[in-house]
C-alpha cells in the first residue's frame, strides 16, 4: 500500500470535513478517510495506478477566482463562488423546475419530490446574477425535466436576449419525441443543442436505469431534432454490469447519426440522489480509466486511450475529452493526441478571464450545427474540407460527478460546472447535489 497524495473530504454520515488521502493497492487507487465519530471509509477512485499518475502529471493550477466572496466556514459551505475557488464557470446549469415526467432509479437529483419552479421574472434575475459574476458562458437549462415547462422556449429567448451565446436543453427526450411543434419553438427561440439522456441501444438497459422502455422514444427524439436542424449530444449514464459493454455501440450509433449528433458525454454513475445510500463496492464503480480503456477496446483500437486527454486545468482526473474527424470512408481520425499540458503552457493562458474566454469561444463555435443537419436530399456537390471538418467532428468526453464517498475538496475547488441557485449563488454541481447517507444535502434543498 502506497499513499500518493493527501486532500480533504466529508464524512458520508455527518458531512463533517475530514482529512483524506489517495492510496494505491493492487494497482487500484482508493480515496481513504476516517471520521472520528463514524469511522473509516474507503472507495475506489481509479483503476490502473500508472494511468492515474500519468494523468496527474498533466495538472495545471488555475488562477484564483477573481470575484470570490469571503469564506468564513471554508469549502464546501461558502459557495457563491468563494475566495478559495480556482477558476470561473465554463458551464452554468440552471434548474428551471424540480418536476419530472419520469422517475429514474439512478437520478442524482432525486427529482419530483419538491415543487421548486421559478417564474420568468425569477429566471431573468438568476440569469442576470450569473452574468454579473461570470459574464456570458455556456448555459444548460436543466431540472427536473425542463421540457415539462410550456414556457421553456420563452426562457431560452430571455437568455439569448441577455447575451448567452450557447444554450443547451438537458432532457430525457419524452416531450421532444412527442411534440415536434414544441421542439420547433425551442429551436426558434435560440436553443443550440439538445443534451439528450441516451444510455444505449437496448430497452433492457432503459428498464434497469430509467424504469421503462425508452429506445423508441430516444430514436424519435433524434429524428425530430434532425427535422428542425438542432444538434444533439448523447449523454449515457454508465453503470457496471448494465451498460459498460454498450460504449462501442453508442459510438457507432453516433457515427451513423453524424453530423446531427455532435458528441457523446459519458457519465459514470455516482452514488447520491435517488440511488440507495450505502457504500459502493469496487464493482459498483466505473472510473474514468475504465471508460477510456473500454472505448479503445470496443472500437477495436480505432479510438485510443492516448487520444482521450485529461482535463487541462487543476484536476486532470475530473474529466477527459477527445475530438475525432469522420472521414468519408466511415473511419475516425483522432484530432487530439498531443500533450495538453504542454500546449496550454505554450498558449499563454494565465488568468481566469483567459481560461473562461477560450472555453466559451470553443463552445460557441463547435456546437453550432451547420448546413442541413443531415436531412435527406442535401446537395450533391463536394463539401468544402473546412465545412466537413466542422460538421463531421465528434466530441467524446467523460466526467463522473463526485458523491459523498469519493468527494475531494481539492478537486471541488477547481470545478467549472456550476449550478446557479435561486439566491444567485454559483455552486459547483457536485456540491449542489451532494447527499449524505441520511439524505441531507448541502445546497439543493436550501
Amino acid at each position: 500500500m502506497k499513499i500518493i497524495t493527501t486532500t480533504e473530504s466529508l464524512c458520508p454520515e455527518c458531512l463533517k470535513k475530514i482529512p483524506a488521502h489517495y492510496l494505491v493497492e493492487n494497482n487500484n487507487v482508493y480515496l481513504s478517510k476516517t471520521c472520528p465519530e463514524h469511522g473509516p471509509y474507503r472507495t475506489l477512485a481509479w483503476r490502473d495506478a500508472a494511468l492515474y499518475e500519468q494523468w496527474q502529471r498533466e495538472s495545471i493550477h488555475a488562477p484564483k477566482w477573481k470575484n470570490g466572496a469571503p469564506s468564513s466556514r471554508g469549502c464546501p459551505w461558502d459557495c457563491g463562488l468563494c475566495s478559495e475557488h480556482e477558476g470561473g464557470t465554463c458551464t452554468a446549469v440552471l434548474e428551471v423546475t424540480y418536476r419530472c415526467n419520469m422517475r429514474c432509479p439512478v437520478c442524482f437529483a432525486d427529482s419530483g419530490k419538491e415543487t421548486f419552479e421559478p417564474d420568468q421574472a425569477k429566471i431573468r434575475e438568476m440569469y442576470t446574477a450569473l452574468l454579473e459574476q461570470n459574464g456570458p458562458c455556456s448555459l444548460q437549462l436543466s431540472g427536473g425535466e425542463p421540457t415539462v415547462r410550456d414556457d421553456l422556449p420563452a426562457l431560452v429567448q430571455i437568455g439569448k436576449e441577455l447575451g448567452f451565446e450557447h444554450i443547451q436543453v438537458n432532457t430525457n427526450g419524452l416531450r421532444i419525441a412527442a411534440d415536434l411543434p414544441y421542439l420547433e419553438q425551442l429551436k426558434a427561440a435560440g436553443a443550440d443543442l439538445i443534451y439528450l439522456q441516451f444510455d444505449g441501444l437496448d430497452d433492457e438497459i432503459y428498464e434497469k436505469l430509467r424504469g421503462r422502455k425508452m429506445l423508441e422514444i430516444k430514436l424519435k427524439a433524434i429524428e425530430n431534432c434532425r427535422a428542425v436542424n438542432i444538434g444533439v449530444l448523447l449523454v449515457p449514464t454508465i453503470v457496471p454490469q448494465v451498460n459498460l459493454a454498450e460504449i462501442g455501440r453508442i459510438i457507432d450509433f453516433a457515427r451513423e447519426q453524424m453530423p446531427l449528433v455532435k458528441g457523446i458525454h459519458f457519465q459514470p454513475v455516482s452514488y447520491f440522489g435517488r440511488i440507495p445510500f450505502s457504500s459502493p463496492r469496487d464493482e459498483d464503480r466505473a472510473t474514468l480509466a475504465d471508460i477510456v480503456k473500454e472505448i479503445e477496446i470496443q472500437t477495436r483500437g480505432e479510438i485510443k486511450v492516448e487520444n482521450l486527454i485529461p482535463r487541462k486545468r487543476f484536476d486532470p482526473h475530473c474529466s477527459f475529452s477527445g475530438l475525432f474527424y469522420l472521414h468519408e470512408n466511415g473511419k475516425f481520425q483522432a484530432i487530439t493526441r498531443q500533450n495538453p499540458a504542454e500546449k496550454l503552457r505554450e498558449s499563454g493562458l494565465t488568468t481566469v478571464d483567459d481560461f473562461v474566454a477560450r472555453a466559451n469561444r470553443y463552445t460557441k463555435n463547435y456546437w453550432q450545427l451547420g448546413g442541413d443537419g443531415g436531412k435527406p436530399g442535401r446537395e450533391s456537390e463536394p463539401v468544402k474540407l473546412l465545412d466537413r471538418i466542422k460538421n463531421y467532428t465528434l466530441s467524446i468526453t467523460g466526467m463522473p460527478f463526485q458523491d459523498v464517498w469519493n468527494l475531494d475538496l481539492g478537486r471541488l475547488k477547481g470545478c467549472c460546472v456550476h449550478v446557479i441557485s435561486s439566491r444567485g449563488q454559483l455552486v459547483p454541481l457536485c456540491a449542489f447535489h451532494l447527499t449524505s447517507t441520511r439524505g441531507e444535502r448541502l445546497y439543493r434543498n436550501g
